[in-house]
Formats: C-alpha cells, structure tokens, sequence
C-alpha cells in the first residue's frame, strides 16, 4: 500500500505546456511511445486550454476540485462536470479543450496505455469503515476529494483533501479504514 501526499507532489508543465499537473504513480513502460502502461496525475486547469494529445491512450478524468469544468472532445457534443467526483472517459488521442466554467478547477486523470489493461474510476462516499480488498493482477485506490480517512492496523496519519491511497499485489489482503467526505476510486485491471 502506498500513500502519497498531494503536498509533496512536484507541479509540471503538461506535455504542450498550457497548464501543470503533478503526477501521483505511474507504472513505467517503454513498450509504449508515452512510457507508461497506466499513470495517475492530478492537473490544474485555469483557463480554457487545449488537452495534449495521447497516441494509443484511453482516459479517465475527474473533477477533483472546482466548479463546473466542460470538456469539448472531438467528434462529441459538449460534456460538463458539473460538481467534485464526475467522471468521464474518453479516448487521449482526440483533440479536447477544457473550459473552467465557474473560475480555476484541479482534474483527476487516469490514462491508460496498455492494451491489456482497462480501468475505471467513479465517485465513493466515504461514511463510517471502508474496506478496500487487494485484487490480482489490478491496482486500485482512493483520491480524497474532501473530508479525511484515518487507516485502521497503523500509526499513518489521516488522509485529507487531494491525499491518494494506492493499493497493489503487495498490499495487506484488506485495507481498512474510517472516513468522512467524498473519494474517486479508481481501478486498473486485466482485460
């Protein structure tokens, strides 16, 4: 089980330089053009700003924080996330724009590059003891979007806005854990 803080996350520029994103995990890859086969990243949109595009990846992205934020996707009609914990996913090699409807927002993004891999990510109260259960062969994990988690089984401080919790095969068979607020889990599986 991995923990990582949002404050200790490095800001980057995107790959076109339009905004910054901090990478939470990534599984390195060199099979892949991107690098990766799956990699988790919170991003910073403060004005309308075009996506870099992803040959071959498929993408997960969540509103994290911020009011409305509409992606406008190439081929599809306007799509808004109207409130924290909206999910949707679209192919990384389109051309997208994100538009800021309602001042700067910060996105959860999950991109996949292997083929053999799928993913999902959806919004998850967190009310009273949570128990996350390791799975083979997937990862999977909680991006706190408001209120805390304390782990049970440990001395780990609680987790709070914007803190990520990984878990993998190396992972207790439960995790478990009290909480208050909202979460995107999000999973990367064998297809």
């Amino acid at each position: 089980m991995t923990l990582i803080r949002y404050r200790d996350l490095t800001a980057q520029p995107w790959k076109n330089g339009l905004g910054l994103t901090r990478e939470i995990a990534m599984d390195p890859d060199e099979r892949f053009a991107v690098g990766f086969g799956w990699r988790l990243s919170r991003a910073e949109v403060r004005e309308t700003s075009a996506f870099s595009r992803f040959e071959g990846v498929r993408r997960w992205l969540g509103l994290a924080s911020g009011g409305a934020f509409e992606l406008r996707i190439e081929g599809r009609p306007p799509h808004t996330l109207e409130r924290a914990g909206d999910v949707l996913a679209f192919p990384g090699d389109v051309a997208c724009e994100g538009v800021p409807l309602l001042g700067p927002i910060e996105d959860l993004n999950l991109m996949v590059a292997d083929p053999q891999l799928d993913a999902e990510m959806l919004l998850r109260p967190m009310v009273g003891t949570l128990v996350l259960s390791r799975g083979q062969d997937h990862v999977s994990g909680l991006h706190i979007l408001d209120g805390s988690i304390t782990l049970q089984g440990g001395s780990t401080p609680a987790l709070g806005a914007g803190d990520t919790l990984i878990i993998d095969e190396q992972s207790p068979g439960l995790v478990r854990g009290v909480g208050a607020g909202h979460a995107l889990f999000f999973r990367v599986f064998a297809r």
